[in-house]
Order: structure tokens, then C-alpha cells, then sequence
């Protein structure tokens, strides 16, 4: 599962609805904004488990964030600058931690 469903990246981008937004949304930004925050984060926060049973609001926002920048500005795409996008990094990195430190 993606971090973002196709209808919340719609409203980020601002379109009615996932059927307007261009195909490389789904096709391209998403996959690559997911895979961004693993590689960050050494986490999939897309995977649903028992634990966690929805997204965490943490990586949706992250995930916002990322998606907007990269298909407003293309000088953007790959890119994390920013304090707001570290912080949410570091803040995810660091929950991820205290998981695999409770196990």
C-alpha cells in the first residue's frame, strides 16, 4: 500500500479527482515518494501491519510534502531540503527506531 491513496494525492495537487491528476502521479511521484521515505527512513510506511493498522500521520505528511515539491518543481524532484522535511525524517527515523529497539 502507498503511503498516499490516489484521491489524497489528488487533493494535494489540487484536482477533483485521481482520474484528472496526470497518470505519472500514480505512476511515477508516488512509488518514488514511497520509495524515498523507505531509503530515509529504513521503514515502509505504506506497509500495514497488526500494529499498525492505518498510515502514520507523520509519513502522510511527509509524503505531501515531498509530492507537491517534486511534480510543482522539477528542479525539486529527489530532493528533501528544508528543515520541515528533515525534521519529519528525523522524526520517522526515530520512531522506527524505538520499534526495533521494543522488539
Amino acid at each position: 500500500m502507498a503511503i498516499l491513496t490516489d484521491l489524497e494525492a489528488a487533493g494535494l495537487l489540487n484536482y477533483e479527482s485521481a482520474d484528472d491528476m496526470p497518470s505519472k502521479v500514480t505512476s511515477v511521484f508516488l512509488p518514488a515518494v514511497d520509495g524515498f521515505i523507505k531509503t530515509a527512513t529504513g521503514k515502509d510506511w505504506g506497509a500495514l501491519t497488526e500494529i499498525y493498522t492505518a498510515v502514520d500521520p507523520v509519513a502522510k505528511m511527509l509524503a505531501g510534502i515531498l509530492l507537491v515539491r517534486w511534480f510543482e518543481g522539477t528542479e525539486e524532484v529527489g530532493k528533501a531540503g528544508g528543515i520541515g522535511v528533515i525534521g519529519l525524517v528525523g522524526q520517522l527515523s526515530a520512531k522506527y527506531q524505538q520499534e526495533l529497539q521494543a522488539v
